[in-house]
Parts: C-alpha cells; structure tokens; sequence
C-alpha cells in the first residue's frame, strides 16, 4: 500500500479542514511570530500557552469523528467571524467614501450597506433590500 494510499484510509470519516480550523491554525502562527519577538518574557510564555490550545485544537478537530459537531462548531463560529468581518468591511468602506459624493447608511432592519448622496440635508431613505423607510441627515 503506498502512503497516499494509508494517508485516505486513515482519514476515512474524519472530519479535517474547516474555516475555524483554518482560523486556529492562522492564529497559532501569528503568535509564534510574536512569542518569537518577546522570547524569555511572561508575555511570550504565556504566548506560547495560546500556541499550544489552538494547535491542540486544530489537531482535535481535524482528527475527529463527530463530524455533526464539528460542522456546528464551524457554523457558529462563521456566524460570529462573519459579524466582525461585516462590521470591518463597512467602516472600510466609510473610510474611503469621507471625501466622495456619497455617504453609507446601514438599513436598522436588514443591515443593508445603502449609499445616498451627501449634502441633502434630512432624507426619507427607503432601503431596496427590504423596502424599510428611515431618515437621516446626510
């Protein structure tokens, strides 16, 4: 039997690589790279504590076989990453939009990212996702 061969047999029915796997293992590696930057410090002991969760944790997951619970596991930590990602994106996209024509307003019902022109004064803003109607002042 070859290796490849031994390697697909021995990961039948495991659960392997997800998002917050992905996740576990980027964040070992950040903090390596800064435990490396404090060496023979309490913060880089307690750096290299963390490294050895998460990687503890990866391993735990990709090797598992309650593959039900992984799969919840993974969905909501996507539901959380997926707030703070959003929450990021918007403000990015304020940032570049300080000095334009426009102004971004989220709809308070759905979180629709709306944009409407700036220096109307108060405007009815009517959001296309959802047809929820709020006034601001741009």
């Amino acid at each position: 039997m070859r290796f490849r061969d031994r390697l697909q047999h021995m990961m039948y029915g495991r659960y392997g690589q997800d998002q917050l796997g992905m996740f576990c293992f980027a964040a070992y590696i950040v903090m390596w790279i800064i435990s490396m930057f404090f060496r023979g410090t309490v913060f880089a002991l307690v750096l290299n504590t963390l490294d050895l969760v998460f990687v503890a944790v990866y391993f735990f997951r990709f090797f598992s076989r309650n593959i039900y619970k992984r799969q919840m596991e993974n969905q909501k930590f996507l539901s959380i990453w997926n707030r703070v990602k959003n929450f990021f994106k918007f403000y990015h996209l304020r940032f570049q939009e300080r000095n334009g024509v426009k102004k971004l307003y989220r709809c308070p019902k759905c979180h629709q990212v709306i944009r409407v022109p700036k220096g109307r004064g108060k405007i009815a803003i009517s959001c296309p996702k959802c047809r929820f109607e709020f006034i601001k002042r741009t």
